[in-house]
Parts: structure tokens; C-alpha cells; sequence
């Protein structure tokens, strides 16, 4: 056990039998060795302890916790309670990182101050083939400010700052100074690092692609049911708490309205089948929906793109669900016929 590691990486784990070897062999090869691994088995159902228990047995890096099923929130506030190290890595226990992850973060970190380090990802399946990466060429060794990391959460379409935890290193003292830690609802990582980003004076991007994330469809956040939905808007409803808390409502308003009315728009397509059978479902799109007006897209003709314009438009005149429908079924299709 490392006493005073320069990096804490938390790992947790519910029924991850299928992908934790991969996860955990990624972690304990890291070319950086000063590091603490703390995995917490969230009552996992499956093999996922026996695997756990053999890795800590074999490496002294790692510190495992068992406990009853408790949920994401206060399993990962308990690896932030008891971790040590300077900096804090996150990485989920169904995906896997770059053997130099965490070697190329910290170094950037320490060399620069930094409160926190981000770096790029990809998508891929659960045999590791690559599904898809967004480039951030422009963005490369870039140093963020406060306010430019946040307007890129809310304005960078295309998952450059994300409410993921898993692609960056975040300095401990950050969230032990301001006493961040996950809530005990779904999606809590969105305003958790939202949270995060309002108190970064110093932030660098790094597009290299280090952490995979696994495309795994049995995984919480790929449950579709009205509790998560609630749960995901009550999220995204959060951060404007948050904002006016941190006296940036003014600075980011017109910012957070995109945002949220992109975010909403995206789980309204998700949920598309659901809303045929269930009312609640609908009631529930409906009451976010409603307030975003095509008078407010056009207002902000500067920051709100064309998508997002077509969609109000669509949902305001009732044909977006028939024009989700349709393009689904039709891409459906096209993969099939890719791939017969």
C-alpha cells in the first residue's frame, strides 16, 4: 500500500464479471507507479469479488472495499473519503485506460498546477472494437480558464467537457476545499463535475484518446424506464442551482437554456418507443419540452445550432416523434443491410 500516493483511482464495481480483468489489468500496468487503486464491490451479484479479491492479492496498490448494494453515489463518496492521493482518477469498472493514462495526466498536472487535467476518449464495444471518437485537434495542450471550460460544457456538441468523471484528473484538495461529492440521485456525475469546473482556476485539455469507454448495453446509464429519465433531468435541472449559487447565471444563462434543450432533446430520441405505452413518460417530456420556444432558438441564433432549431420546430408542430420513428427505422435498415 502506497502511504502517500500522488494519485487515488477509484473503481467501482457492480456486476462487472465481463469486462474487470480488462479494466483492472489497464489500471495495475499504468507506467506510473505512485498510485493507490481503491475498488469498491457494490454488491455485485455476479463473479466480480473473486476477481477483485485475486487482484488484491496479487498487487499491494490496491485497496478493496466490500459493501451491501448502496448505489453509485455514496460508493464512489466513499472511495473519495478514505483516498490519499493528490490528484483523483475515476474509471468505471466495465472500461479500460491507456497503460500511460495516468503517467501523461499527472505529469501535465504537476508540471502546470493544474486543478484539473482532461483528456479525450473513444467508444468502443465489449470485445474492444473501435466504435466512434470525436477529434479535438484545436484544443490540444490547451489551457482552459474557468468560464472557457465551462462554456464548452455547455456549447462543445460533440463530448469535449462532459459530467463524465472517468476522462479526467481532478486535484483532491479541489473537492475536499469545497466539499464535493456525488448526490444520491442518477446521472449525480453530471452536476458533480459540473460542480467541479466552477471552482477550476487552471484546467488543460488533452486530446489524445486514453480512456475507453465500453459501449455496454445492460449498464445503468443504457436503462430505459421513467425513473431514469426523471433521474437525468433532475441532473441537468441541477446545474442551474448550481449557477446560482456560484453567481455565474448572468456569465451563462443563454449557455445552460442550449444546453439543457440539447440534452433533453437527445433523451427525448431515446426514449422515443417508451412514450407509445407509458403516459408518465410523456407527461414527463412534455413538462421539459414545453418552455423551450423556436421564438428563443432564433434569439440565440449565435449559439444555438441548426439541429437543435429542426427539433423544436418538429416537436412544436408534433411530427418529431413520427420523424425519429421513421429516421430509426430507416438506419436500422441500413445497418442491416451493411452488415447481410
Amino acid at each position: 500500500m502506497v502511504k502517500h500516493p500522488k494519485v487515488s483511482i477509484i473503481i467501482p464495481v457492480y456486476n462487472s464479471e465481463k469486462f474487470l480483468i480488462n479494466c483492472l489489468d489497464s489500471v495495475v500496468n499504468q507506467t506510473f507507479n505512485d498510485v493507490e487503486i481503491i475498488v469498491i464491490n457494490d454488491g455485485s451479484t455476479d463473479g466480480s469479488l473473486k476477481i477483485l479479491e485475486y487482484y488484491a492479492g496479487e498487487y499491494s496498490k490496491i485497496i478493496l472495499l466490500d459493501q451491501d448494494n448502496v448505489g453509485y453515489s455514496s460508493t464512489v463518496n466513499r472511495g473519495l473519503n478514505i483516498a490519499n492521493g493528490d490528484y483523483i482518477a475515476f474509471v468505471d469498472g466495465d472500461d479500460y485506460i491507456e497503460l500511460d493514462m495516468i503517467e501523461i495526466l499527472y505529469k501535465e498536472a504537476a508540471a502546470n498546477d493544474l486543478d484539473l487535467a482532461v483528456c479525450n476518449w473513444d467508444r468502443v464495444d465489449a470485445y474492444g472494437n473501435f466504435l466512434s471518437y470525436n477529434d479535438h485537434s484545436q484544443f490540444d495542450n490547451k489551457f482552459l480558464t474557468k468560464k472557457e471550460v465551462i462554456r464548452e460544457f455547455f456549447l462543445n456538441g460533440k463530448e469535449m467537457i462532459e459530467g463524465y468523471t472517468w476522462n479526467k484528473l481532478i486535484k483532491r484538495s479541489l473537492l475536499n476545499d469545497f466539499n464535493i461529492r456525488f448526490p444520491k440521485i442518477n446521472y449525480s456525475d453530471i452536476p458533480t463535475m459540473f460542480k467541479v469546473l466552477t471552482k477550476v482556476n487552471k484546467c488543460k485539455y488533452i486530446n489524445k484518446p486514453l480512456y475507453h469507454y465500453v459501449q455496454n448495453h445492460t449498464s445503468i446509464s443504457h436503462t430505459i424506464n421513467a425513473n431514469n429519465a426523471k433521474g437525468f433531468i433532475n441532473a441537468v435541472q441541477m446545474i442551474n442551482s448550481i449557477l446560482l449559487e456560484e453567481n455565474l447565471m448572468l456569465d451563462f444563462e443563454d449557455a445552460y437554456f442550449v444546453y439543457k434543450s440539447n440534452a433533453f432533446f437527445s433523451e427525448y430520441s431515446v426514449y422515443r418507443e417508451q412514450m407509445k405505452s407509458s403516459k408518465e413518460v410523456q407527461s414527463l417530456f412534455k413538462g421539459i419540452l414545453q418552455p423551450i420556444t423556436i421564438k428563443k432558438c432564433i434569439s440565440l441564433n449565435k449559439i444555438v445550432n441548426i439541429k437543435l432549431l429542426i427539433k423544436v420546430c418538429l416537436y412544436k408542430t408534433g411530427l418529431l416523434r413520427i420523424f425519429l420513428f421513421t429516421y430509426h427505422k430507416y438506419k436500422k435498415k441500413l445497418k442491416q443491410s451493411h452488415y447481410g
